[in-house]
């Protein structure tokens, strides 16, 4: 059977077991007769006899079958309330429906008349089981190449344009994109096995510190991460291969949407380190919460080892409060940078509000970083989300950085508009204020794919 035949074989097929079994459906018999075999079925009808119209033995006995034995109501028992034909198919398909959804159900013997019936229409009710034999074969063949029925896919892509005025890496106007695909897996229904895979052409350019910017080398796919997540008595545990510092953090500091160019907690969020790694989560009963994760960054490379020099490593631990209206938390984080003088401490808070209805969500957050050897950072910020304004959200940050020798400033507002199911735009500004240099000025226009 050719590929093209088979795909419309496959809703017949559906539509042809349940009249076999204990719950009948109608049946598309012209559909089966037509595409599953033509050939093989010009054969096997070509001597059968015409249509059971009304007036014929077998037409009443059909009637009677169907009204004594609670047969499934589908169109073939409503062809014969209402005086239509049947083809002989379409008969068989019946008497076997009749056979299991009311004699055999009911434990009866069949009757003289149901007896008759069954050997007038045995070749067709023979050839219609092996045509539901084979399509369920031919199913379960091509079903055996597809995912496990419990895992989801999702995916999103990006695409920005933009330019920096002011930035020494050049004024000059930006393509720039992001793919990436998720994969979940659940064996147990209480664990997931995730995956994500990226690719971006992000490098150098100004437009690379964008949240949605990614890196991947010569812009192929990348296994960003790769990580399982399971419950260990009140625990919810996460290890894997391929983790970010970020990937195991409890509290939520911020509801900032956090989607442009300011990150609300630089340091000890910033995830920059990847590698192998494990974490565990708690959730108390009175809305408080707790992590810890450590991160071998590097070890994602063999090469490198877990815990040695030739790796990084960050441990990151988080205590959160999330109310109805309002939350927070703390995190401490300690990275140790190969073994160098480039180990640092850092540690971090923010709380948000969310007011009932359509008023605008206010987020605060403090970030520090003690740096080993070099100077220290420290940076607060401060954003909101307003989802009331127009048919998308308005969203605005200021962020105050400070490393003992420049003061920087920074500022961004975008707008992000949904224009269709799974399609947003946003535009947005952002400005860079570093003191005895130029102030940089960008502007961008990102647009939103997920599916």
């Amino acid at each position: 059977m050719k590929l093209f035949q088979q795909l419309l074989v496959a809703p017949a097929a559906l539509g042809l077991v349940a009249p076999l079994a204990a719950n009948a459906v109608e049946v598309n018999i012209n559909d089966v007769a037509n595409y599953a075999n033509p050939e093989e079925q010009l054969v096997e009808t070509t001597a059968q006899f015409s249509d059971v119209v009304p007036g014929d033995w077998a037409y009443t006995a059909l009637q009677n079958l169907s009204e004594s034995y609670g047969c499934v109501d589908n169109a073939y028992s409503q062809s014969l309330k209402s005086g239509q034909a049947l083809t002989r198919f379409e008969a068989a398909a019946l008497v076997n429906a009749c056979l299991d959804g009311g004699l055999m159900a009911s434990g009866h013997g069949l009757t003289s008349e149901a007896s008759r019936l069954t050997n007038e229409f045995g070749s067709e009710m023979a050839i219609l089981k092996g045509r539901v034999d084979g399509l369920e074969y031919k199913l379960n063949e091509y079903n055996a190449g597809q995912f496990s029925s419990t895992t989801l896919m999702s995916g999103d892509a990006v695409f920005s344009l933009g330019a920096v005025d002011g930035s020494t890496a050049g004024e000059k106007l930006h393509s720039v994109y992001a793919y990436g695909l998720n994969l979940t897996t659940s064996y147990t229904g209480k664990d997931s096995l995730d995956a994500r895979i990226i690719a971006g052409n992000s490098g150098t350019e100004p437009l690379a510190s964008l949240d949605s910017a990614e890196s991947t080398t010569n812009q192929a796919l990348t296994i960003d991460e790769l990580s399982y997540t399971f419950p260990v008595g009140d625990f919810t545990v996460t290890a894997g291969p391929v983790m970010k510092q970020d990937g195991v953090i409890s509290a939520t500091l911020s509801t900032y949407s956090d989607a442009f160019y300011i990150s609300n907690q630089p340091y000890s969020t910033g995830g920059t380190e990847t590698g192998a790694g494990v974490g565990a989560t708690y959730y108390f009963a009175n809305d408080w919460n707790a992590s810890l994760s450590f991160v071998g960054a590097d070890s994602s490379d063999a090469d490198n080892g877990i815990g040695t020099r030739e790796g990084d490593d960050v441990i990151t631990a988080s205590l959160g409060y999330d109310g109805d209206t309002w939350g927070g938390g703390l995190l401490v984080s300690e990275g140790d940078k190969n073994g160098s003088d480039a180990d640092y401490d850092s540690w971090g808070y923010g709380v948000y509000w969310s007011p009932e209805g359509n008023y605008p969500t206010f987020s605060f957050g403090f970030d520090t970083k003690d740096n080993e050897g070099t100077a220290d950072e420290e940076a607060w910020t401060i954003a909101v989300d307003y989802a009331g304004f127009g048919p998308g959200t308005l969203s605005a940050a200021y962020q105050s950085v400070d490393d003992e020798t420049n003061q920087l400033a920074k500022y961004e507002v975008y707008y992000n508009w949904e224009i269709a199911d799974g399609i947003a735009i946003q535009p947005g500004l952002f400005t860079n204020e570093v003191a005895n240099a130029d102030d940089e000025i960008g502007v961008a226009v990102e647009t939103f794919f997920k599916f």
